[in-house]
């Protein structure tokens, strides 16, 4: 009950109809967790009262029972995500995904249609952009996320304006990153040189211009003032950085692994077909690896899920970039979901204070105290049965 879980990032699968230059998730070959599976994860996860779960691959609407993940998750009045590259939303696509409740779809973005279809395939920037088109037409709030390397920096500009058009809250930039990869060795296609950097640096100005023009959310300032560096190559790996995500952020992998993070997925901590994720969350050895890696720092990733680690917003720019979510329909209820997980933790948590100060305090009547002990027995046995 120390940490508090606010958002799981699932891998549902690591399938996709793409084949993304700066991605090679679809050459994994693993056993996906099947819908029972998945299932008992979320209902076991409910139990933590996370704030949000993610629904991310590989492409999530490849999976025929997505749309019964998705609502099996919000009868735990959880937020819910999706991540897509959009080429399978069609109008049909977009109302199951409004029928089935969920809360906020990510698209991806990579540019304008040349450099776009560069990166993911000729013909996928008009499905991407008609996604966006379906998802409004059903209200569902959407936001767009962009992979930054060499063949789309100066783009960067664009797809703020593209957000802009199609009323999109939140725009996540996230320069490229080897993790994606398994031949390494063609990472270099994607960095810049050093003599591009000012150029880089440009474009990251317009964008902060851009989201304080139209309202639109993006990273910390600190973290898109790290991009042109780490693109360039220029930026320091002595950063260090007490990363507090490992408090309240949790990655699983499509087969079940639980990692501390996704930049530190060589620690497995357990795998949620052999044991429930509320354990393992709990459990000693995940509490040390947090403590270690705490304690030495990390060098940073750069991966945006985790880019408030770099900064965050005062209150002026909090209320500023959120006036457009309140036009929202779904935000409200994602508040008031956030609200109820946050207020049945705290409750939870005032329990076990009330259980625990009574077995201290009334040890003069030992059987009032053996009797306050088997009830703590009880509790234990039947959290490990996961009954309520």
């Amino acid at each position: 009950m120390e940490n508090r879980l606010r958002e799981i990032i699932v891998s549902v699968t690591h399938r996709c109809n793409l084949k993304c230059a700066m991605c090679q998730i679809p050459l994994n070959d693993v056993e996906e967790m099947n819908t029972s599976e998945l299932k008992e994860l979320i209902s076991d996860a409910a139990r933590l009262n996370p704030n949000s779960f993610v629904f991310s691959g590989g492409e999530p609407l490849l999976r025929k029972d997505i749309f019964e993940l998705i609502s099996f998750a919000n009868q735990y009045k959880i937020n819910t995500c999706l991540t897509s590259n959009g080429t399978i939303i069609n109008i049909e696509v977009a109302k199951q995904l409004a029928d089935s409740g969920i809360g906020v779809v990510n698209i991806s973005i990579e540019g304008p249609e040349d450099i776009h279809d560069l990166l993911r395939g000729s013909g996928n920037f008009k499905k991407a952009v008609e996604a966006l088109k379906n998802l409004s037409y059903y209200k569902i709030e959407t936001t767009i996320a962009a992979v930054v390397c060499r063949q789309n920096y100066s783009s960067l500009p664009y797809i703020m304006e593209l957000a802009h058009q199609f009323g999109v809250t939140t725009v996540k930039f996230q320069p490229f990153n080897e993790m994606f990869l398994i031949k390494k060795e063609e990472k270099e296609n994607f960095f810049a040189l050093q003599s591009e950097f000012e150029e880089i640096k440009q474009s990251i100005e317009q964008v902060k211009e851009l989201s304080k023009k139209y309202r639109i959310t993006t990273n910390p300032d600190n973290y898109l003032d790290i991009i042109p560096l780490y693109l360039t190559s220029l930026w320091s790996n002595s950063y260090h950085n007490p990363c507090s995500s490992l408090l309240n952020s949790c990655p699983i992998s499509a087969d079940g692994n639980v990692y501390l993070c996704w930049a530190l997925s060589d620690r497995v901590l357990g795998n949620v077909k052999k044991t429930k994720f509320s354990q393992i969350w709990n459990s000693d050895e995940h509490n040390r690896l947090r403590e270690l890696v705490s304690r030495e720092g990390c060098s940073g990733c750069l991966m945006s899920c985790y880019d408030y680690n770099f900064g965050g917003y005062n209150l002026p720019q909090v209320l500023s970039l959120k006036a457009k979510k309140f036009t929202k329909p779904k935000f409200y209820k994602r508040q008031y979901y956030r609200i109820h997980q946050y207020l049945r933790y705290i409750f939870k948590k005032i329990l076990n204070r009330i259980v625990n100060l009574n077995l201290f305090y009334r040890r003069d009547n030992p059987e009032l105290a053996a009797t306050l002990e088997e009830i703590k027995i009880a509790k234990d046995i039947l959290k490990k049965a996961n009954l309520k």
